[in-house]
């Protein structure tokens, strides 16, 4: 630490990334990922520095989670150069030992750097941000329209990622945010909303997984009264971000304030250095969807994939509309270890994995190594069979670079009709309508329809992660069953349909045949 000097002509950003990169020598990268602990590249911390509009003689800031500092001291450097600020006061929460000593160096060195033309005043709390603040949650009031509450201009942060552990917080007393078990840095969030002034705004850099799912619902319907979406930063690759930690979460950076926005700016980077940036500016209806009484946040990064949220949003169904479920195989594998049976016999049933579905259809047996082809038909093990009939299914799991989103089998009434059931494994979803059993048809038409390039872009857009849940499905905007069984029935249209390429979409949108024909 003695040896540690800003150096000349070197900015707070530039020695903030020099004091990381001494703790990254000094600390093992599973010590960091142990803690959900990556710091921000001086790049990313440069950019959302930027997105700040604050213009006031006085400014309050906030950053939870500060870890080394970088992104205060960016902002605190792009708001000094713009010459109106007299005051500056800087709350930073951190508890890590090993990174405080940097932190209070650099915010020394910040004050050192100031004193001649603005007042700065920092405080680092030494303390848990979510656990010495989750009160603020269960209060009604935001922070500033009470006068003992501190609120804030501007909160800035890279919160830790990790999940939820029940037992570290009384999550019971957040139920109005909290569904299952999510991840800490949505808390992160919700109090900084809360501890945000009438005029505030706040910048994060998180996963995007809080833009859809189900354990997220209830944050996504609170956070859209409290604060309102200005900007969404996306990026290209997941491994852009955190290039040196192997961190394949992907990760968005997004805005919010507390005035009313008519208009979101997206943006995409297809680099670390943002050199290579594409904008556009979307309503706020393009990127808060609202279906079955769920909230989903869509980001939509070009022109083109605005178009095709546009238009399929036109269409008149989804599965709750048409009767037809999406659920989840029955079978976890080591719950059930005495039940798997490598062979098939009198007493068992087919048991069906991802590996069986190929080319659209079931292919069963596969003896594929450690993995049973059968379960035993017992009193125990009936409640998770389904029984012979007419399915689509698809895997739950693909890869974010996959060409398709959705990987599909039909399966027939006859496929296992001597079993009279089969079973599905948990990592595959099945499609079907009770009561009203869907025709052969109908699940060709569901099957084709998904694969259609504009309805998976679609999905990608509002989904924003390899899983495949049943709550995003629910939410896919469908045509009329009538038109699905034409569709299911119909091969030359199917094959003009298939052959939409992404590259040829801008045109294609336009083309009002195509058009017609989703809308049939």
């Amino acid at each position: 630490m003695k040896n540690i000097f800003r150096l000349k002509n070197e900015s707070l950003t530039e020695f903030a990334n020099r004091l990381a990169s001494f703790h990254d020598y000094q600390n093992t990268k599973s010590t960091k990922k142990d803690k959900g602990q990556f710091f921000t590249p001086s790049s990313v911390a440069k950019f959302m520095a930027e997105l700040s509009n604050i213009s006031k003689e006085s400014i309050s800031i906030l950053d939870p989670g500060t870890g080394i500092g970088i992104l205060s001291v960016a902002l605190i450097e792009k708001i000094t150069n713009k010459g109106k600020v007299k005051k500056i006061n800087l709350v930073c929460y951190e508890t890590d030992n090993r990174v405080l000593p940097l932190l209070k160096l650099l915010l020394e060195e910040t004050k050192k750097s100031l004193h001649k033309k603005v007042s700065f005043d920092y405080a680092i709390v030494e303390k848990d941000f979510v656990k010495s603040n989750a009160n603020i949650l269960t209060e009604n009031l935001d922070a500033y329209s009470k006068p003992d509450k501190p609120s804030f201009d501007v909160i800035i942060s890279n919160p830790p990622y990790f999940k939820l552990n029940k037992n570290d917080l009384q999550i019971a007393k957040f139920k109005d945010i909290v569904s299952g078990q999510p991840n800490i840095y949505f808390l992160f969030m919700a109090i900084s909303a809360k501890l945000l002034n009438a005029e505030g705004e706040m910048i994060f850099i998180t996963p995007r997984s809080f833009c859809s799912g189900l354990y997220y619902n209830k944050f996504r319907k609170w956070l859209i009264k409290k604060v309102n979406f200005e900007n969404i930063h996306l990026f290209d690759s997941r491994k852009e971000l955190f290039s040196t930690e192997n961190v394949l979460q992907e990760n968005i950076i997004t805005k919010f304030t507390k005035k009313e926005t008519d208009s979101v700016y997206i943006s995409k980077t297809f680099n670390g250095t943002f050199s290579e940036r594409q904008i556009i500016s979307v309503s706020k209806k393009d990127v808060v969807y609202k279906s079955n009484g769920y909230i989903f946040f869509r980001i939509p990064s070009n022109q083109e994939e605005l178009r095709v949220i546009r238009e399929l949003d036109k269409l008149p169904y989804n599965f709750y509309k048409l009767g037809v479920k999406i659920s989840t195989g029955k079978v976890v594998a080591f719950r059930n270890k005495e039940h798997l049976q490598k062979s098939i016999a009198n007493n068992s049933i087919p048991l069906l994995w991802m590996h069986n579905i190929k080319n659209g259809r079931i292919q069963w047996p596969i003896n594929k190594k450690n993995k049973a082809i059968a379960i035993k038909n017992s009193a125990v093990t009936k409640w998770l069979f389904s029984e012979t009939g007419n399915y689509l299914v698809l895997k739950r799991f693909t890869t974010k670079e996959q060409k398709r989103r959705f990987v599909t089998a039909c399966i027939f009434k006859e496929d296992f009709e001597k079993y009279g059931y089969f079973a599905l494994d948990n990592m595959v979803n099945y499609i079907y309508r009770p009561n009203h059993p869907l025709s052969k048809n109908q699940i060709k038409g569901i099957a084709k329809y998904l694969d259609l390039p504009i309805v998976d872009l679609y999905f990608r857009i509002l989904n924003g992660h390899t899983q495949v849940n049943a709550n995003e499905v629910y939410a896919l905007p469908f045509p009329s069953l009538e038109y699905l069984e034409a569709f299911g029935e119909n091969e030359s249209k199917t094959t003009n349909m298939l052959n939409i390429k992404a590259k040829e979409m801008n045109v294609q949108l336009h083309n009002k045949q195509i058009v017609e024909i989703l809308h049939a």
